[in-house]
């Protein structure tokens, strides 16, 4: 149907797009009679224009009359309608497209590579992934099996405990032996007082301990004239008496004597524990010893010099060693070698180990 609408109430875009299309027939109407007049060069590509848009009939150009030679107007040839292509269709595409189009023509060859290079940057992203996956589920493996092995060593300690405690009577008693079952020097602090450390002591036994704790005498029996009564240590300025027993209300005193272990210059180990931090702090630098420093124990007549033993922990050589509460063997007699070994809580204000030194009699 033919567009009555006068030319201005069309709009810009409307009449530039009939006037595009007209430019376009023209030239085809041209070059058709061109051809028809054998003016077209033979061979000659023909402009290629993928979409184009019809007109109506009424919209057609007016085909141009050939004229003779002389001038005059030939005799009017039959009106040829301009060709039209079978992809003729409704949108317009210029010439100085053709290019534009042409260069955003995409190659398969590189559209294909372009693909693999995705896929292959996401394959190594997968990898790395699963890389970093394994090495944290590695890492929480390693600790898992740390905590366990842990857990493990304190269930045996408390195995072993129990099973050097077995002869300690069922009810509460002032003979109940302490040694075997925690080392001496146990405590812990209750609202900045010092009180004994019933957790270190296996569930069974703290009745037992409580009890006989709260029993204990506060005064303590005189040494023998062989037993020792004073300790010095240069290296860290310990100078102190020697209290019979290692109990609690003795380790306020001093420097307790285990009730058992030898006596100074005796064949066997004596053994000698204090506080590290209340009641004096005397032995708070255990730590500091070195092998080969003197420790002087004397009895009411005599000296005896002990000489601090090396022990290898971690490839450093050291003059002491950290062991767990329970760990009663470094009690143990010292056979025909007249040893010395001294015991305190560790760390300062901490105390949940043991800080033991080791030393021999000084031929």
């Amino acid at each position: 149907m033919r567009d009555k609408r006068p030319v201005d109430e069309l709009s810009i875009e409307e009449l530039e797009r009939i006037l595009a299309i007209r430019k376009r027939e023209a030239r085809l109407a041209r070059l058709q009679t061109y051809a028809s007049k054998g003016r077209r060069i033979a061979g000659a590509r023909p402009v290629d224009v993928p979409v184009t848009e019809r007109l109506t009939p009424d919209r057609a150009p007016v085909p141009i009359e050939p004229r003779a030679a002389d001038g005059s107007q030939a005799a009017p040839a039959q009106a040829t309608p301009p060709a039209r292509r079978a992809d003729y269709f409704a949108d317009v595409t210029f010439e100085d497209e053709l290019e534009q189009r042409a260069a955003r023509t995409v190659d398969p060859e590189q559209a294909r590579r372009r693909r693999k290079q995705l896929w292959n940057a996401a394959l190594t992203a997968v990898e790395v992934a699963a890389a970093v996956g394994l090495i944290v589920l590695l890492i929480g493996l390693l600790q898992s099996f740390e905590e366990v092995s842990r857990q493990s060593a304190l269930l045996q300690a408390e195995a072993e405990a129990t099973r050097r405690a077995q002869f300690v009577p069922p009810t509460p008693t002032p003979l109940i032996n302490l040694s075997a079952v925690v080392l001496p020097g146990g405590h812990t602090f209750r609202e900045d007082e010092a009180v004994f450390n019933l957790e270190e002591v296996p569930a069974q036994y703290r009745d037992q301990f409580a009890n006989f704790a709260a029993s204990l005498p506060a005064r303590r029996p005189t040494p023998s004239r062989e037993g020792p009564v004073r300790i010095r240590i240069p290296r860290i300025g310990v100078d102190s008496q020697i209290v019979s027993g290692d109990d609690w209300e003795a380790l306020k005193l001093g420097v307790g004597h285990h009730i058992g272990s030898a006596k100074p210059g005796e064949r066997g180990n004596m053994v000698l524990s204090a506080h590290n931090d209340i009641y004096g702090e005397i032995f708070r630098h255990l730590d500091r010893l070195q092998p080969g420093d003197e420790i002087i124990v004397s009895t009411w007549t005599k000296d005896y010099t002990y000489i601090v033993q090396p022990n290898a922990e971690r490839g450093v050589i050291k003059g002491h060693q950290i062991v767990s509460p329970t760990d009663v063997w470094v009690l143990s007699g010292g056979g025909d070698i007249a040893r010395l070994t001294l015991i305190s809580c560790y760390p300062y204000r901490v105390n949940t180990k043991r800080i033991v030194v080791f030393a021999v009699l000084k031929p």
